[in-house]
């Protein structure tokens, strides 16, 4: 009888998620097949683009998108090139959304078990909603023509930045494989001192890979952080785990020599305009182009993370998932304040996908500590303590979900 009742809620919570799915996902393909046919001579991305290289036209970008690309050209046999890359970009961004669903229950359902509380049909619903609120949250920000603590943001978004940016297929597509690093990067870290897992360092290994081949952006992030982590951990145990750390390393080589493979010149030499191409260093310049109060920007965009971090400042002992999405998050602030690309590209801010990655996962783990904190609610201190992040996680999706419809309606996010 009790399995019976524990079948039946698993299969509503399915359907609830799977109906939800459903609709989030015939609502974007519609958003990215407008992007990509510019409906109505509006509908801004990158999407015309990623269209030309599909078809294996010249494009005037060297893009190291490749498995976007050949994913989009088995569509092409049956529907358009457009329908095709709007598919693809569906598809990868939705099988991301799956993928948070299956870890949030799956370390929920974990921590009830550890806490003695029930994992219930309620707080799986919870954990959905806590989902899509996740793909749909954005900057803060005050109306056009208002003035934030001092400042008027002309650039909200290009000044802010989102975890969501919905204007650009890439990033939506390299999402199920980031969400598989991260989560794969924390379980790997958290054992292989002591127990190195062959399966665990492969699926890592694949998934660092197919990520790179995707889109480099989170790799450039994610790492340095590993690298660091495991090298700070090796000399300060005085090279006693070394062997396991050498077998880990191992698993990134294929992604390493990948990742020759894509640059290797790319940022040398001259462009097409006859500019000097190269990395510049110097702090905030590109930034400065979109946001005349850098650290105003940086609030804005993780008021919700920021207020979690300083109300459960334990957990980042204690909770590697949630160490590691600040590390991520830290690794492409640095890399987006300090970097830059020279040439006509200066003003694409690239550096700052990997701000953005960082943005989604603290948004992320953000979240998963919140619900955590609700499930607690009998004790006071955690009453106290969840208004503030009520508070600042409904200010970042209501203003997501305004910013989703902007989008949705054709509007540029550049003059957002």
């Amino acid at each position: 009888m009790e399995q019976e009742k524990k079948r039946r809620k698993e299969w509503i919570n399915y359907a609830f998620f799977g109906i939800l799915l459903a609709l989030y996902s015939l609502m974007t393909l519609r958003l990215f097949y407008r992007q990509a046919t510019e409906y109505q001579g509006i509908y801004y991305s990158d999407m015309k683009a990623y269209i030309l290289e599909t078809q294996g036209l010249e494009s005037g970008f060297n893009f190291p998108y490749r498995l976007f690309f050949w994913v989009s050209r088995v569509w092409m046999l049956a529907v358009s090139p457009e329908a095709a890359v709007a598919f693809t970009t569906m598809l990868f961004n939705s099988l991301g959304v799956f993928l948070v669903k299956y870890y949030f229950d799956a370390f929920l359902s974990d921590y009830a078990k550890k806490e003695g509380l029930r994992w219930s049909l309620f707080w799986q619903f919870m954990s959905t909603l806590a989902v899509f609120s996740l793909f749909f949250m954005s900057m803060v920000y005050s109306p056009r023509g208002t003035t934030f603590w001092g400042f008027d943001y002309i650039y909200r978004c290009n000044g802010i930045l989102t975890p969501n940016p919905y204007w650009n297929a890439t990033y939506l597509a390299v999402r199920p494989f980031t969400v598989l690093a991260f989560f794969l990067s924390a379980r790997v870290l958290s054992e292989y001192e002591e127990h190195f897992s062959v399966k665990d360092g492969t699926a890592l290994g694949v998934s660092v890979f197919l990520s790179t081949f995707t889109k480099p952006s989170f790799t450039f992030v994610l790492a340095p952080v590993l690298a660091v982590t495991v090298f700070w951990r090796l000399f300060a145990k005085r090279f006693a785990c070394w062997k396991n750390t050498a077998a880990l390393c191992c698993f990134f080589l294929p992604t390493a020599l990948l990742l020759v493979y894509q640059f290797l010149g790319v940022f040398v030499g001259t462009n097409s305009k006859g500019e000097e191409t190269g990395i510049g260093l110097e702090i905030g310049k590109a930034w400065h182009v979109y946001s005349a109060n850098i650290p105003l920007s940086i609030v804005m965009a993780q008021l919700f993370p920021l207020t979690v971090l300083a109300l459960n400042w334990k957990e980042w002992k204690k909770n590697g998932a949630f160490r590691l999405a600040w590390q991520i998050m830290l690794a492409g602030f640095l890399s987006f304040l300090i970097l830059y690309e020279k040439g006509f590209r200066f003003e694409h801010m690239n550096f700052s996908w990997g701000y953005m990655h960082g943005l989604f996962f603290v948004f992320m783990i953000s979240l998963l500590q919140m619900i955590k904190n609700m499930m607690k609610r009998e004790y006071t201190l955690y009453k106290v303590l969840l208004a503030p992040q009520l508070a600042t996680c409904f200010y970042h999706l209501i203003c997501g979900i305004i910013f989703f419809c902007y989008l949705y309606q054709g509007n540029n996010a550049g003059w957002f």
